[in-house]
């Protein structure tokens, strides 16, 4: 997901240059489509937590064989994004 993160633009994140990590979650379906996503744990910042919704809106996901969480229709993932001004 890093490779499709985009750190955020516009005046108000020049001014502030907001940095810190952000706690995602998603549901994926077995065919790797997105149902549902959120913040599980904010940046404190408005900016960079939307850069990291937007993101997850953006990330194509792999669908997942039966074998992996057998029964389970859908599947609750978590990731850690990290923004940094400058770095992309």
């Amino acid at each position: 997901m890093n490779s499709i993160k985009r750190y955020p633009t516009g005046r108000e994140a020049s001014q502030q240059k907001p940095q810190g990590k952000v706690k995602v979650w998603f549901v994926l379906k077995r065919d790797g489509s997105l149902v549902e996503q959120g913040i599980e744990e904010s940046s404190n910042s408005m900016l960079l937590d939307d850069a990291a919704r937007k993101t997850i809106n953006r990330a194509t996901f792999s669908a997942f064989p039966e074998s992996s969480w057998a029964g389970e229709a859908t599947h609750r993932f978590n990731a850690e994004l990290e923004f940094i001004p400058g770095a992309g």
